[in-house]
């Protein structure tokens, strides 16, 4: 039985397009939380949004939404993955590509709960503002399938799929 490992152009593409994706990712979730960290104390005031209660319970809300975030991120990978064999060679580059782009957006999200809970709290709210722009980047890192999990997708029998050839 012949070696059923994909051919090595397709996945040079595969990984070309990979690191193209995973660097604007990069740039979404990691470059740009750095810089608005800088602006936070420096140019963007904190707002008052009254009680405490009611920012604390925005806050909770908040989390609520960062942790779905997450927990849908790797629900949608793993379906994603076990799905990849069964696409067209030409398909998978651009498959692959949405799928980082779109799971960079979704964690850019908590950059975004960071600043609008540190536009509408007052300065109590800052530590944690700063916690959900610092979150994007630990969710984009720690949750996003790295080139390796992609490749292990396209190999033979992943997830009782049947092998196919490239």
């Amino acid at each position: 039985m012949p070696d059923q490992q994909p051919a090595p152009e397709p996945l040079l593409a595969l990984r070309r397009a990979f690191l193209l994706a995973y660097g604007v990712g990069v740039a979404l979730c990691v470059i740009w939380p750095l810089i608005l960290q800088v602006l936070l104390g420096r140019v963007l005031q904190p707002g008052f949004l009254g009680p405490t209660n009611l920012a604390q319970d925005l806050g909770y809300t908040f989390t609520g939404l960062v942790v779905l975030s997450a927990l849908y991120v790797i629900r949608r990978s793993k379906r994603v993955r076990s799905d990849f064999a069964t696409l067209e060679a030409t398909q998978r580059t651009r498959v692959m590509s949405l799928e980082i782009l779109f799971y960079a957006a979704l964690f850019e999200l908590s950059a975004f709960f960071g600043l609008l809970y540190h536009g509408l709290g007052g300065p109590q709210t800052e530590r944690y503002a700063r916690t959900f722009i610092a979150l994007s980047t630990v969710l984009f890192l720690g949750f996003v399938p790295r080139f390796s999990a992609w490749r292990k997708a396209l190999e033979p029998g992943i997830a009782g799929k049947p092998p196919e050839s490239l």
